[in-house]
């Protein structure tokens, strides 16, 4: 990848809309838009950053029109990319958008790799790493809690923590080699091995505490594995509609309907909920049957929810207990459907078969119940960090490739307080200390190399 050709590429996503837009990247930008785009009406002199100028953008090797449009330039350093930047707004054909971008790529511009407007503006001091990789965040995400936390990291709050907690360990590493170097020296700042221990149990209680917001934040921005289990005929399929408020699972009074794993992803109070109707549990003759079973057991797995679906107007659980004991390190809600077809004993079964678990009853045939069960999910799914976050009073890492760096860099504190309780060389601690910085340079990529810029910016779509 030359990072000096001019680049450009689609910015809005394949098909129709009312809107396409074709975004050039570099020192060529304005020269291209002076060939391939006449304004309706000409500026005095070169055209004015950051204005929007309507006109036509045409073939320069034949001179027919391809679309009337508006045009912007953005000059640098105030631009995304922090080079010039020019945007065609066309209209959303596909076909039109091809033609306009074949244009341009005509004039010896080569197309943008992925990722490769947002590299650049890494590259170009205009974010820095762990701001970029919000950029993928918020296009992916999928319920507003996750939005706001990529827009709180796309802001810089995750890398001006990281920052502090780096200066801290610079701050505490100077005096050390200061001390290593320079001992005669009268001015020089001799710290007790006492001030050196204090300071390196609150840096990396600092790191720790970040550390512990990841298996929250993983969930708030990627989701909930959630798989719904049961005997058959007990409602999962209806179930899954019901959440779904749509008819995605077909629903028959024969057991063993669902052969197959159904999946889709639902928004419960701000979490991602990634719902699995499975096959119902039972022994069976039938060879597909079977085989869908099979993949239920997968897929349960993987899964850190279950929603255990049992018939609450049957007063005998004896069954679903057996299926329940199989299931383990998972957080599991018991969903007693079909009350309203449910005597007062039968109740009183359900409550007391499964004393001591989460459960709710509901009726998914009247919709009752349900809204309760929304808010007992999101109960478990949550943790006590879920509303601080809307209210930016902590800071939650999300990445896993931030949580290496965080655990890397912890284990070298721990290691340089070791060094220190052994009465070694402060030489070996300043060592650890270096250590320390460089994997917290890699968060926000004060430190790093193009393999890992290449495997960060290869997850972007074209043309961001």
């Amino acid at each position: 990848m030359n990072l000096f050709d001019t680049i450009c590429a689609t910015a809005t996503p394949v098909g129709e809309g009312g809107i396409g837009i074709v975004r050039i990247s570099g020192n060529d930008a304005e020269h291209i838009a002076n060939i391939i785009f006449r304004p309706r009406k000409k500026p005095s002199s070169a055209f004015e950053s950051h204005r929007l100028y309507y006109g036509t953008i045409f073939n320069p090797a034949d001179n027919t029109s391809l679309d009337n449009a508006l045009m912007t330039i953005m000059k640098k350093p105030k631009s995304f990319t922090g080079e010039d930047v020019v945007e065609f707004h066309c209209h959303g054909g596909q076909l039109v958008l091809q033609r306009v971008l074949e244009t341009v790529l005509r004039q010896g511009v080569r197309l943008a790799e992925p990722g490769e407007f947002t590299k650049r503006a890494f590259l170009n001091g205009k974010v820095d790493l762990a701001q970029a990789e919000a950029v993928i965040d918020l296009i992916r995400a999928k319920t507003d809690i996750s939005m706001r936390l990529a827009n709180l990291q796309m802001q810089g709050q995750l890398s001006q923590k990281i920052t502090q907690i780096k200066d801290a360990v610079v701050l505490l590493l100077v005096p050390i080699e200061a001390g290593l170097d320079f001992s005669d020296e009268e001015d020089v700042t001799i710290l007790s091995d006492c001030e050196i221990e204090e300071r390196l149990k609150q840096i990396s209680g600092e790191i720790k505490k970040l550390l512990s917001t990841y298996e929250e934040g993983k969930i708030l921005k990627q989701g909930i594995n959630c798989i719904i289990l049961g005997r058959p005929n007990v409602g999962k399929s209806s179930l899954l509609n019901l959440l779904l408020k749509e008819e995605r699972a077909i629903v028959t009074a024969i057991p063993g309907t669902t052969r197959d794993i159904i999946e889709e992803v639902v928004n419960i109070k701000g979490i991602p909920l990634r719902l699995m109707d499975t096959a119902g549990l039972r022994e069976t003759q039938d060879e597909v049957e079977s085989i869908g079973i099979k993949f239920t057991m997968k897929r349960l797995e993987s899964s850190e929810m279950v929603l255990f679906v049992a018939d609450i107007s049957e007063d005998e659980f004896e069954q679903d207990i057996k299926i329940l004991e199989k299931i383990t390190d998972k957080k599991t809600i018991i969903v007693g459907n079909k009350i309203d077809k449910a005597s007062k004993e039968a109740v009183n079964a359900f409550h007391n078969a499964f004393k001591g678990m989460t459960k709710v009853a509901i009726s998914v045939l009247l919709d009752k119940g349900v809204e309760e069960l929304r808010q007992t999910i999101y109960n478990e799914a949550r943790g006590k960090r879920y509303e601080a976050i809307d209210n930016d009073q902590e800071i939650i890492i999300s990445n896993t490739r931030h949580k290496i760096s965080l655990e890397q860099a912890n284990k070298a504190m721990v290691k340089a307080e070791e060094t220190l309780n052994k009465g070694l060389s402060r030489e070996f601690i300043a060592v650890e200390l270096k250590e320390a910085v460089e994997r917290l340079g890699e968060i926000t990529g004060a430190v790093t190399t193009e393999d890992i810029l290449d495997r960060i910016f290869s997850q972007f779509c074209v043309g961001k």
